[in-house]
């Protein structure tokens, strides 16, 4: 089965659109989201209705998307942070808050584990380092591990007879999981931080167990006119411009 894997959409629409249409022309079938719908930009309803209407869908709850339903205290967050997700929380309607507040931390299917930040602490840790990585590894089983949370396309892998090892993802350079235990950050739709501003993706193939990350075009100049007249702090509409 082909999967769309994608993370951190941060009420990034135009990008969002971008990533569900090149998912469309590549078939992916089913979808793997490792959380953020909402937080940093100016469409979070059309975000979460977007990614309600997928099918065959696992996805997990973001830190920010937290915040926003009242599942986790503001003070994780910086004060441009938070002035993003009181514009999300006033800007959802009851049923997208009441679904978004309904989703996991964890999931656990026979084919990957999925979490927004850790195994370890799904809502709060950044997994950057191989010694993080060793240290998570008791709290799951399922191989591949899909992160999100870092805004990073990263990969992590351990083997019987080898130091654990990391390093970025490259866009369209396949990796073949071959039975090691992998923990795989597919980057960020809506809000890339590894200074390409293009949208951050990834395909990953349960029959062959490969993983390939993408980078897509999207309408980056629209989002920040977007995000000027909603009244977004301005250093969240500079950065979409440089990937950072």
């Amino acid at each position: 089965m082909i999967y769309g894997v994608f993370s951190d959409v941060h009420g990034n629409y135009e990008a969002l659109k971008s990533a569900l249409a090149f998912f469309k022309k590549n078939k992916a079938a089913s979808f793997i989201c490792c959380g953020d719908l909402v937080g940093y930009g100016p469409q979070p309803a059309e975000c979460v209705k977007a990614v309600m209407g997928l099918e065959n869908l696992a996805i997990v709850l973001g830190n920010h998307d937290a915040a926003a339903t009242g599942r986790m205290d503001m003070k994780w967050f910086n004060g441009n942070a938070i002035a993003a997700i009181l514009y999300a929380r006033c800007n959802l309607s009851g049923a997208e808050l009441a679904w978004l507040t309904g989703l996991p931390e964890t999931v656990k299917t026979p084919e990957f584990t999925l979490v927004h930040g850790s195994p370890r602490k799904p809502l709060t840790e950044y997994v950057l380092s191989e010694s993080q990585f060793l240290e998570n590894l008791p709290y799951w089983d399922i191989s591949p591990c899909f992160i999100g949370h870092s805004h990073m396309p990263v990969y992590f892998r351990q083997t019987d007879d080898a130091p654990p090892e990391t390093d970025f993802l490259r866009p369209m350079s396949r990796m073949l999981l071959g039975g090691l235990r992998y923990v795989l950050n597919p980057g960020s739709v809506g809000q890339p931080r590894d200074g390409n501003p293009r949208a951050s993706l990834g395909l990953y193939d349960s029959q062959k167990k490969s993983f390939e990350i993408f980078r897509v075009d999207y309408n980056v100049t629209k989002t920040q006119e977007l995000m000027k007249k909603t009244g977004l702090p301005q250093v969240l509409v500079d950065r979409l411009a440089y990937g950072l």
